[in-house]
């Protein structure tokens, strides 16, 4: 294992102590508080910790841990700082958490496309071109999908996290505008990639989860194949 699979991992596992430590505060203070709401919605961000590692289990990929730190950063603040610990009463951290996650989308939906292409990066302009308008529709349709979930929350449970009793369309449009935002930011970070072929952090982050499990994959079904 070299330096920087090491310091990968090394800060994995600090953020994962750091969620976990969270965690626990909050389910000590949400149960002496009697502030159920707060105990049930530290057990969701239970489940969505274990989202990413689920997901890589199922489909026995190999852990890409930069996919683990960002997603475990996300779940931090979407789930456990804003739904448990009152994040969302803060001014604009809704959209702050939105627009990461329009990031967040955006990249996996480079991991999709190379799963679909069995290709690490586009390979030709045309390749290129759908790619960039595959990103940005799987983001769209991502953020999409997520308020469908908060309207289903509210005319099923009454629970009205999409805030349509006191801001009608506008939360629900400025959410899929701030995750719009952050899938333009990610293309064109995609841009530059293909254009110049330097490499940066972001992109590299579905780059070598393509290197670890589907070139991977299919360098020892060639093997296989061969003999």
């Amino acid at each position: 294992m070299n330096k920087r699979k090491i310091n990968v991992k090394l800060l994995y596992l600090i953020v994962l102590v750091i969620y976990i430590l969270t965690l626990l505060y909050s389910f000590a203070t949400g149960f002496f508080e009697q502030n159920w709401n707060r105990v049930g919605m530290t057990v969701v961000s239970v489940l969505c910790l274990l989202i990413i590692p689920v997901v890589f289990k199922i489909f026995r990929w190999k852990p890409v841990y930069e996919i683990y730190v960002l997603g475990t950063c996300f779940m931090y603040f979407a789930s456990l700082i804003g739904s448990c610990l009152g994040g969302y009463s803060v001014r604009y951290f809704d959209k702050v958490v939105h627009l990461c996650s329009g990031i967040f989308a955006t990249l996996l939906a480079i991991m999709l496309f190379s799963i679909l292409k069995k290709v690490r990066q586009a390979q030709n302009k045309e390749d290129y071109h759908l790619l960039l308008v595959f990103v940005n529709a799987v983001n769209l349709a991502i953020a999409v999908i997520w308020e469908f979930y908060e309207y289903a929350m509210l005319i099923f449970f009454n629970n009205d996290a999409i805030n349509h009793y006191t801001q009608g369309v506008h939360d629900t449009i400025t959410d899929m505008m701030s995750a719009c935002v952050g899938g333009l930011f990610v293309t064109m970070i995609l841009i530059h990639r293909y254009r110049t072929q330097k490499p940066n952090f972001l992109i590299n982050v579905p780059e070598r989860f393509y290197e670890k499990n589907i070139a991977h994959h299919r360098q020892r079904k060639m093997e296989e194949g061969n003999k």
